[in-house]
């Protein structure tokens, strides 16, 4: 018996077992620097699900959905950028990380001091997220092309609870900054950073940055620091660094190592000294560094911190007062003790670099130093460095020894960073170790100047990163670690970007692999988003959203409540809801996740949904009914059932063919509006109402006088075209011909027959939002449409767009199980409580010599809903819906199926819309069942 156990076990590790394994990536041939410190090899990585699955000699046979061949390159993992600041451009723009991925960073370290979160007031309403949880929850569900793992910063929540003020914080708003820590940590951080060398963080003292370090200590996070001084002062800032580790019991990681200043360049010795006697006592104690002589900052940093005591605002208020300008120019050149970036340069303005200024006069000036700036336009360098403080202006002081970047770098406890992160393409890198940090430590410090090896410099930059921001699945070439893998050329790998022009994008980098998917290659950005927030030790992965249900589910359907639950993991969707009616009877209504991350209130199965275009069919109902009532006609022009005149612009004329839209048109959306061509009228609501000079947001009424004023895209009844205008133009026309509002006509006369009490027209704003329903989540910012902040930016799902205009095309709210009863009430055509059996069967009908576009040959549009056939061979009646923040699906199948699906967020980083996607795998699962059913008949 165990003879038979070994030769199972022989046959099951073989070689031709490996063999015949599939794997997502081979890469063949490279030369594997494993980042581990051990001399190179030659072999091939083999990877699966995002790991790495095997190493070394792999047979010829294997099978790969993608063949890399890495002959003649370096295949390494992926390099860690320490200093990231913010992961908040990936959320704007994927192509905002093309500068780190062209040097093969795969993840950062974001922030320094300030952080993404928490935020409060102004700041939280623009950025759409006020809690680190809701922060990690938006890049979620946008997905990212590098991973994230994130500090919480101790000048965020200082500010947040003292402002900018020079005072230490009594024993009650310590809590509240402890509680704001404790908060962060809980939701993912890895710990705390500080910037002690900007305002109003240099006014903490030890004791108060100890007290929030020791609340992320004891969820195992660590303290990250820009320390208090980098130059005179530098080793008592180290030894405070330390301190504060040793009383607040975490490890301590120094961002960016240097020894600023001619005078301090032989205390970096020194300072490696220090940390090496805290790392020889058992002490954890390490730094990163960057491979430039010039550091950066903001220009206002050259100011004693003393007069940004009271804030930014007032600092900037004095700062063309002649007196204050003589005080501050002879502090700079006289005054020591403080972190003087003027003294570190040798007080010599050649040595001050402009990285990027948003000054008019000077920014086209980037590049050139302050002295070169004023000897070019005949100016004062001290009259040019007080015009830079009145503006947004950065600057690269040349401030340490190409001798202590090489020291530094040896020590095997030092990591590496950009101090810039991702670049949103607005020019805000300014420095250009943004795009060339390290592409530039292997071009310069390992093959030009040798300064360590190869193997040292991958292990530095990757493994000992990792460690360093307790991402442990990840850093080496090994197999069951996490895929990030990157793939350059040794001898072309080089960095192109210079002060003058910062951006160029590093040479050399050919793959780049983030959790096993392919997102830079040959120079470009992949598009795809296989990042995560590597989430830290504090965090409860038992308490993610995917790990909450509520209501009810028969055994019958069981395996779509798993699809559901699977799906939710697979998507990081906050919440979500489902109900299920088979012929009649609800088998499933449950609720998913959350529908408030930050109370962490769970979705209910009676939880209310934005259901965005799933109010076209219920406003199709509507209309319907008034057509079996004889008060309105299908074939019905729709213009003379206006109270709205076309207003047209300068001597601008009327396109005959809007006479000929009807009722038919405006349901089969076959108007004439194609938005593929022009536009989408309904979120034109800034631009019309300037037009007609109404306040902002345009409503209803006035997009229609616009729009009836507008040229057509197509003749009218021709071809399929989506338009949200058709059922805004329904909505008027029913309100005309009923005398009444469209919703509480809608209620009464639609909703109320099955019982559907709670439905009703949402609004644009959160605090508006009714009892019961659910927070929209969405990563994108919008400029408002509403007059208040017109313009401004605000989360796409909050004030981007006035709601309460979409009404009879989009702004409905409600629940799963609203849906799924509207849908099966046309299961039974016979016995329809709305409509008449004839009704139902023209709303389903395809429409006459209309043409339709698409891959899905078998799909039309009826009256207010999508009919089509699954793969399946099943008759779908269904219609989808999607806004900023919410995706829907209500589905009524003619084997008697009938559902409804919502999601409190529209995307993930797989799928463009939550329940379209979810569809696929319910019409899969019940379709299955439908074959299952009719074998099981067929055999009896």
């Amino acid at each position: 018996m165990l003879r038979c156990a070994i030769a199972v076990v022989l046959v099951l590790v073989s070689p031709a077992a490996f063999a015949q394994e599939q794997y997502d990536v081979l890469i063949r041939g490279g030369r594997i620097v494993d980042g581990s410190g051990a001399p190179w090899y030659y072999g091939d990585v083999a990877i699966r699900r995002g790991r790495i699955a095997r190493l070394g000699h792999i047979p010829a046979d294997a099978k790969a959905e993608k063949t890399i061949d890495a002959k003649g390159l370096v295949v390494a993992p992926g390099f860690i950028d320490m200093m990231g600041q913010s992961a908040t451009p990936m959320l704007r723009s994927t192509d905002s990380a093309l500068n780190l991925l062209a040097q093969g960073v795969t993840t950062i370290n974001a922030g320094e001091g300030s952080s993404a979160a928490p935020l409060a007031g102004e700041e939280a309403v623009s950025q759409g997220w006020s809690t680190m949880a809701e922060h990690f929850q938006l890049l979620d569900i946008k997905g990212l092309p590098v991973n994230v793992v994130q500090t919480v910063g101790h000048t965020q929540v200082r500010r947040l609870v003292l402002g900018d003020v020079d005072r230490r914080p009594s024993t009650e708003e310590l809590k509240k900054m402890q509680d704001l820590v404790d908060e962060a940590m809980q939701a993912g951080a890895i710990g705390v950073s500080t910037a002690l060398i900007y305002p109003p963080a240099t006014y903490a003292s030890m004791e108060e940055i100890a007290s929030l370090c020791e609340v992320a200590g004891k969820y195992g996070g660590r303290y990250y620091t820009h320390m208090r001084n980098e130059g005179d002062r530098l080793l008592d800032a180290i030894d405070e660094a330390i301190e504060i580790g040793r009383m607040a019991k975490t490890p301590v990681h120094i961002f960016h190592l240097k020894a600023a200043g001619e005078q301090n360049w032989g205390k970096m010795a020194e300072a490696i000294a220090k940390i090496k006697a805290a790392r020889a006592i058992g002490q954890q104690v390490a730094a990163d560094i960057y491979p430039y002589i010039n550091n950066g900052l903001n220009i206002t940093a050259f100011i004693h911190p003393r007069h940004s005591a009271e804030g930014r605002a007032k600092l900037l208020a004095r700062i063309d007062d002649p007196e204050f300008r003589k005080e501050v120019r002879k502090e700079m050149e006289t005054v020591g003790g403080w972190e003087n970036w003027y003294r570190h340069t040798g007080m010599n303005w050649n040595k001050a670099i402009v990285g990027r200024t948003s000054d008019k006069e000077f920014r086209d000036s980037s590049g050139q130093s302050i002295q070169a700036i004023a000897d070019s336009m005949k100016k004062d360098p001290w009259d040019v460095f007080f015009q830079l403080c009145k503006s947004d202006s950065f600057v690269l002081p040349q401030s340490m020894a190409e001798a202590n970047v090489s020291r530094a770098m040896r020590e095997e406890f030092v990591s590496f960073c950009t101090d810039v992160g991702p670049d949103d393409k607005r020019g805000l890198a300014g420095h250009p170790r943004s795009y060339g940090a390290f592409a530039r430590l292997i071009s310069r410090y390992v093959r030009e100047w040798g300064v360590i090896s190869l193997e040292r410099a991958v292990a530095q930059a990757s493994a000992v990163a990792a460690n360093e921001v307790l991402a442990y699945d990840r850093g080496r070439i090994s197999q069951g670690l996490a895929a990030d893998v990157i793939i350059f050329d040794y001898d072309r790998f080089v960095d192109r970007a210079t002060f003058a022009e910062p951006n160029q994008v590093a040479e050399g980098m050919k793959f780049v692999l983030v959790n096993g998917v392919t997102v830079f290659e040959d120079g470009k950005v992949t598009g795809k988003k296989p990042g995560r927030v590597l989430r830290g030790p504090g965090y409860d992965r038992t308490k993610a959203p995917s790990n909450y249900s509520t209501g009810k589910v028969e055994p019958v359907a069981q395996v779509y409540d798993r699809i559901f639950q699977k799906f939710m993991r697979d998507h990081n969707a906050p919440g979500g809801a489902m109900t299920i009616i088979d012929r009649g009877k609800v088998v499933a209504n449950r609720g998913y996740g959350f529908s408030e991350v930050v109370a962490r209130e769970q979705v209910q199965p009676d939880s209310l949904f934005r259901i965005a275009s799933i109010s076209k069919p219920i406003t199709a109902v509507a209309i319907l009914k008034l057509v079996e009532q004889g008060k309105l006609q299908l074939d019905q022009p729709v213009v003379p059932l206006l109270k709205q005149k076309a207003f047209l612009e300068g001597d601008s004329k009327a396109d005959e063919r809007v006479a000929k839209i009807t009722i038919r048109h405006c349901l089969q959306h076959t108007g004439g509006w194609d938005r593929g061509k022009s536009f989408d009228a309904m979120f034109k609501q800034t631009d019309f109402a300037k037009l007609l000079g109404k306040e902002c947001p345009a409503g209803p009424s006035e997009i229609i006088e616009v729009m009836l004023g507008k040229p057509l895209d197509l003749d009218p009844g021709t071809k399929y075209a989506y338009s949200n205008l058709g059922y805004c133009i329904l909505g008027r026309i029913l309100e005309n011909v009923t005398g009444e509002a469209y919703e509480p006509y809608t209620q009464k006369h639609v909703l109320a027959p099955l019982g559907i009490t709670r439905m009703r027209i949402g609004k644009s704003f959160l605090k508006d939002r009714v009892p019961g329903e659910v927070r929209y989540y969405d990563p994108g910012v919008s400029p408002s449409v509403y007059q208040a902040n017109l313009g401004n930016d605000v989360p796409s799902a909050y004030g981007a767009w006035s709601l309460e205009a979409l009404d009879s095309h989009g702004g409905w709210i409600a629940s799963a199980h609203d849906l799924a009863t509207f849908a099966a009430a046309f299961a039974d055509p016979d016995h329809c409580p709305l409509l008449k059996a004839e009704t139902i069967r023209e709303m389903y009908r395809k429409p006459e010599n209309v043409e339709f576009d698409g891959p899905d040959k078998t799909l039309y549009y009826g009256l207010g809903w999508q009919v089509r056939t699954t793969k399946g061979g099943t008759l779908v009646m269904q219609h989808g819906g999607s806004l900023p923040g919410t995706a829907t699906s209500m589905v009524q199948r003619a084997d008697g199926l009938s559902w409804a699906v919502v999601f409190n967020a529209r995307l993930s980083p797989t799928a463009t819309h939550l329940a379209t996607a979810l569809n696929e795998l319910l019409h899969e699962a019940a379709d299955a069942a439908r074959k299952t059913s009719a074998s099981s008949s067929a055999a009896q």
